[in-house]
C-alpha cells in the first residue's frame, strides 16, 4: 500500500501550526516543548519533501529506480539529525515506493519487460560460472569475505537451481544474518532475521 507522501508533509505542516507543546510519536520518543517540536517537526517535513521532489526531478530526468536510490538521498543538513536517522523507514525504500507509485513496475529498461524467469537465469548463471558446483563455491566464498548481498543473490540462483539442497539455504541464511547485524532499520533487519531462522529450518 502506498502512503501518499505529499498527504504526509502537509499532515506535518498542520501538526506545526498547532503550535504543540508535547509531541508523543508512534515510532520515536516523546518531544517536550514547542520550540524543539517545532524544529523537530519542520526538519522532518523537509525530509519528507526532499525526498518526493528529488526522486520525481529524477523520474522526469529518465532515471531508473536503481538510479534514484542514490540521487534521492538526503542533504547532510538532514541525514545528520538523530531523530531522521533510518530506525524504522528506509530512503531507499520509500523512493522505490514513490516511482512505483508514479510509473508502476515498469523501471524504462526494456531489457525487463520479459525477463527471464529466476530459473532460467540460475541456469544461466551457473554455466557461466563454470557449473552448479562453482557456483555454490563462489557462494561460500562470499559469505565468508563478508561479501553479504552477493552471497544471498548468488544463493538464490543455488536454490532456485535446486530447491531441496539445504547448503545454499544455510549459505543465505548466513548472508542475510550477516546483513541483519549491520542494518539500522528494524523492519528491514528483522524480516531479515526472520528469513534466515526459515531457511535454517528448511535445511534441516
Amino acid at each position: 500500500m502506498y502512503r501518499d507522501i505529499r498527504s504526509w508533509a502537509s499532515s506535518v505542516d498542520m501538526m506545526i501550526k498547532e503550535k504543540p507543546e508535547y509531541l508523543v510519536g508512534g515510532h520515536t520518543r516523546p518531544i517536550i516543548g514547542g520550540e524543539k517540536i517545532i524544529e523537530v517537526m519542520t526538519n522532518y517535513r523537509d525530509a519528507i519533501r526532499f525526498v518526493f521532489d528529488k526522486t520525481i526531478e529524477g523520474m522526469n530526468k529518465g532515471m531508473t529506480p536503481d538510479e534514484l536510490v542514490d540521487y534521492a538521498r538526503l542533504p547532510d543538513r538532514l541525514a545528520e539529525k538523530d531523530y531522521l536517522r533510518e530506525y524504522y523507514g528506509n530512503v531507499e525504500w520509500a523512493v522505490r515506493q514513490i516511482f512505483n507509485a508514479h510509473l508502476g513496475w515498469f523501471d524504462g529498461n526494456p531489457t525487463n519487460l520479459f525477463s527471464l524467469s529466476p530459473r532460467q537465469e540460475a541456469i544461466r548463471m551457473a554455466k557461466l560460472a563454470g557449473g552448479e558446483a562453482e557456483l555454490l563455491q563462489q557462494a561460500q566464498r562470499a559469505v565468508k569475505s563478508k561479501d553479504n548481498q552477493w552471497a544471498a543473490q548468488l544463493a538464490d540462483h543455488l536454490i532456485a537451481l535446486n530447491p531441496d539442497a539445504s547448503e545454499p539455504k544455510l549459505i543465505k541464511a548466513e548472508a542475510l544474518e550477516a546483513l541483519a547485524e549491520n542494518l539500522l532499520t528494524a523492519t528491514g533487519r528483522n524480516y531479515y532475521l526472520t528469513a534466515a531462522q526459515e531457511l535454517r529450518k528448511q535445511a534441516e
